[in-house]
């Protein structure tokens, strides 16, 4: 394994903004597994639910930084806006998917019959498709952020091939299998969802980007 060499910011400007939005990808991925996984009270649920979308959009314009300071170009330009993309619509489709569910529990709540309840149960899985359609989307620009980003980390001197293709072959298996299972979506329709492992990358992504900002802190600073 090669020595890892130096990472150096042009300005001061860059590290902050690769440590901010890498703190934020940090927040925005464990938002992710805490609203999946944790058993939070309504309102918390909905609160990281809805601050996945927001918190990794602005993470990706910090992880441009981080990557641009050793090769600039349109991989990782194209990569980062995907990325915002991808934030941007994993916010409306939780919001329709929270939305939706939490109408389906009102109308349960107030039908007198089980005819009202089998009718609201029917509307809210006919509306309930948007939101499975736009999971989708969310995984497609995830994918592609994920594919792009790891290209650009393939030759960079503190990511390399191990990072690169990790993203790379997480980002390619989620996108076949949602083109496999459209348009269900691999977790609606009983297929394996690597979801949770392109998350789970760039956890360690956001995490290595922490580290090398307070290495070259502490370089200059000595």
């Amino acid at each position: 394994m090669k020595p890892e060499a130096p990472v150096r910011y042009a300005d001061d400007f860059d590290r902050s903004m690769a440590m901010a939005g890498a703190i934020t990808g940090i927040a925005g991925v464990l938002s992710y597994f805490g609203a999946a996984f944790l058993p939070l009270p309504d309102a918390g649920g909905r609160l990281l639910g809805f601050a996945i979308g927001p918190l990794l959009a602005v993470s990706f314009l910090g992880l441009f930084h981080a990557l641009a300071t050793h090769r600039d170009g349109p991989t990782l330009r194209f990569g980062v806006v995907f990325g915002i993309l991808a934030g941007c619509t994993v916010t409306l489709m939780l919001v329709v998917q929270i939305g939706n569910n939490l109408f389906l529990e009102q109308q349960l709540a107030v039908a007198e019959t089980d005819a009202l309840r089998d009718t609201a149960r029917l509307v809210h899985g006919s509306v309930n498709r948007v939101q499975m359609l736009i999971d989708v989307v969310w995984d497609l620009f995830i994918c592609g952020a994920g594919f792009l980003i790891g290209v650009s980390m393939l030759r960079h001197p503190a990511f390399g091939r191990i990072f690169g293709l990790t993203g790379i072959a997480a980002s390619i298996a989620l996108l076949y299998l949602n083109l496999d299972t459209f348009p269900r979506g691999p977790a609606y329709a009983g297929s394996v969802d690597v979801g949770p492992v392109l998350a789970i990358w760039f956890l360690v992504v956001f995490g290595r980007v922490v580290w090398i900002s307070r290495k070259e802190r502490t370089v200059e600073g000595t």
